[in-house]
């Protein structure tokens, strides 16, 4: 079943849209020339300029396609996806950017985008070159800013299902059609009937429900109330008036260009930063300090071992000193082992060694208690000392 065939079967059995003029959109669509297409590989992804990846969103939004027909007016949820995750993992990209120009489309396959979105670990914008209506603008507010042309369209916020119905034209060709049920919701909303009030109101139902999500989420993203979001009924606005509600940032000719806006040709202090330039210049800033921080880390490093070596040569120095002075006391020769084993001893190990290396110093012996050196040296009667004398004389009063 070729795409035109199955977007056909799925509006005719009451898929959920969120797409503004879907009738006009369709029929813009070359599905011949769509058909004759074959994926030779194709047109790129995104284009990348700067670090900066554009991503074009162009047409019909849909669950997914074969092949990349962006150029023929539809986008795939799914190779959406599939192209800002290639973005993430490319190194050349710094920052992406989505150009949207799209009347939106099916509510289905929405959350693909949405994932991919929330996981992206690069900042994302969206530049609304031509019309961000629906499911398309729904894509936009996920993003961190939207930025659009002059005359770019926004909002259509709300869901829709076609419903045709065919009994007339069936009856002036003579059909009548006739459905035998199970159950009453068995096979209803088909063109060959019209729709009773039950049914309808349970069509209904459905729209009510995914539009509240959809009010839901673009006012969780813009800051906004969900029944301000619900009382635009779904209208369509320029970008001067998307602006003073709140629906998109700023009017530019590109987002590049309104980064720069603000910027004064005589104070380059006085450009404001949009903030992707100012998450890129703190991620510089970080990166540039962490370096800085690590380089000292290096000299540091550097600085003591340079410190460590030149104390251990000072030391060693001065033992190789305290070794010569050692061995110039003693009048010994030390061999190399035993010069090697004081040069590892510390300081108090070889306090003892060179203790233990000197001789010790010969005294005179110490005189008795009561003798003083003159008693013992001056004197002298008749060629004996008074010591003599005295040590004489008692000998001879022992003999008696």
């Amino acid at each position: 079943m070729n795409l035109q065939a199955k977007i056909k079967r799925d509006i005719n059995s009451h898929a959920l849209m969120a797409c503004h003029d879907l009738n006009g959109e369709l029929a813009s669509i070359d599905f011949k020339a769509l058909s004759r297409h074959s994926d030779d590989g194709g047109e790129a992804a995104y284009t990348v300029e700067n670090g900066v990846a554009t991503i074009d969103i162009r047409g019909l939004l849909v669950p997914e396609t074969s092949s990349d027909y962006r150029s023929w007016g539809v986008t795939g949820y799914a190779n959406l996806a599939n192209y800002i995750q290639q973005a993430n993992d490319d190194y050349t990209v710094t920052s992406i950017i989505l150009d949207i120009d799209s009347v939106g489309g099916y509510v289905k396959g929405q959350h693909l985008v949405d994932e991919a979105i929330a996981d992206s670990t690069k900042p994302i914008q969206t530049f609304v070159s031509g019309n961000a209506y629906s499911a398309a603008y729904r894509i936009a507010v996920m993003t961190d800013r939207i930025v659009a042309a002059q005359f770019a369209g926004i909002g259509s916020i709300g869901t829709i299902v076609k419903h045709t119905e065919q009994v007339s034209r069936l009856k002036q060709i003579g059909i009548t059609v006739t459905n035998i049920r199970s159950g009453k919701w068995k096979a209803v909303f088909g063109d060959d009937e019209p729709l009773t009030d039950e049914q309808l109101a349970e069509i209904q139902s459905g729209v009510d429900a995914n539009a509240q999500e959809f009010f839901e989420h673009v006012a969780s993203y813009r800051g906004l109330n969900a029944d301000t979001i619900a009382s635009l009924e779904g209208r369509c606005f320029d970008a001067t008036r998307a602006k003073e509600l709140g629906l998109i940032d700023e009017i530019a000719d590109s987002v590049s260009t309104s980064s720069q806006a603000t910027q004064s040709n005589n104070n380059p202090e006085e450009y404001d930063l949009n903030e992707l330039e100012k998450a890129q210049a703190k991620i510089a800033e970080l990166e540039k300090s962490e370096a800085q921080a690590k380089q000292e880390a290096v000299d540091a490093k550097a600085a003591a071992l340079a410190a460590q070596n030149k104390l251990a040569e000072s030391q060693a120095s001065t033992r190789q000193a305290a070794i010569d002075k050692l061995a110039a006391d003693t009048g010994r020769t030390f061999t190399d082992e035993q010069t090697d084993a004081f040069k590892a001893m510390d300081e108090a190990q070889f306090a003892v060694a060179e203790f233990m290396a000197k001789p010790i110093e010969a005294k005179a012996p110490e005189l008795p208690d009561g003798l003083d050196k003159a008693q013992a040296t001056n004197g002298r009667e008749g060629g004996e000392s008074a010591i003599m004398a005295a040590v004489n004389a008692a000998k001879a009063q022992g003999a008696k």
